[in-house]
């Protein structure tokens, strides 16, 4: 007796369960989440699978089984993936008792066949974008090159609106515009370089030597000393200061960061004439 109750409890905790995952695989396939939805179905099918015997709630849970099977065969997504494999004329699921096995080697194989679709049209996108992206790089160059710069600005300006959160693109304009002698354009892009990749170490060089040339010492000052907070003091970078300091005639600070130079790097002979130039 105690058994027969034991297993009757089972039972109803059984077709709860297989209820709540077919609620949830509905609710799924009403929001267009076709992935969760194949889960939610899929295991409220193992659990039928390894429960074929759920006593009264049998009849109630074949019934919502139809029903899901039904919508999610009329399911606009699911007919015009399936059209589109070739496959219509019939529901893609339609249920029986005893099913659930097949029923469940037809969604995994639909599942994979829609990832497999997604992935070839990731492809696809990447590569429409790639080819984009070459094609307003080389009409902006091209229209550089010709001097006719507003044309130019348009098209170098549109591909880092569309492609500046990919390293090195913002980078690379600027350096179009420097090359072509727009200093203010270039020097703004390199500023938005180590905006979005503040560990872009070239675009730090190349806003220093921009704002530099431009007569923006103060600038380039703040760069120069924002660089150091970020990638640590270095002979190199410490002797490159002291330059900067020697050409804007600030000798107590060219001085001092020669100083430090010599302080990691001894053997630094361009610091150390800095330094006795400055003393003497």
């Amino acid at each position: 007796m105690q058994t027969r109750k034991v297993d009757h409890q089972r039972m109803l905790a059984d077709a709860r369960s297989i209820r709540e995952n077919i609620s949830r695989a509905r609710g799924y396939l009403r929001r267009d989440d076709l992935y969760r939805c194949i889960e939610a179905a899929s295991d409220a099918m193992v659990l039928k699978g390894n429960n074929p015997a759920l006593g009264l709630g049998r009849s109630e849970v074949d019934l919502l089984f139809a029903e899901m099977c039904d919508d999610f065969s009329r399911h606009p997504r699911v007919v015009a993936f399936l059209e589109g494999l070739g496959v219509s004329g019939t529901p893609f699921l339609r249920y029986k008792p005893g099913d659930e096995t097949l029923l469940l080697k037809k969604l995994a194989a639909l599942r994979i066949k829609m990832e497999e679709a997604e992935e070839r049209e990731k492809e696809r996108a990447a590569r429409r974008r790639k080819v984009q992206k070459e094609e307003w790089l080389h009409l902006g160059r091209e229209h550089l090159d010709q001097k006719s710069y507003p044309k130019g600005k348009v098209y170098l300006r549109r591909v880092v609106e569309t492609f500046g959160e990919e390293p090195d693109v913002t980078r690379e304009v600027g350096r179009l515009f420097a090359d072509a002698g727009l200093l203010i354009e270039a020097a703004e892009m390199f500023s938005l370089a180590i905006e979005r990749f503040p560990t872009d170490q070239q675009a730090w060089r190349l806003a220093i030597d921009t704002y530099d040339a431009l007569g923006e010492f103060k600038k380039a000052e703040s760069l120069y000393l924002d660089a150091v907070k970020a990638f640590g003091g270095h002979p190199m970078t410490f002797l490159n200061i002291a330059r900067f300091y020697l050409k804007w005639h600030r000798k107590d600070d060219a001085y001092d960061y020669a100083q430090r130079a010599l302080d990691l790097d001894p053997d630094l002979a361009e610091a150390r004439e800095i330094r006795e130039k400055v003393e003497r």
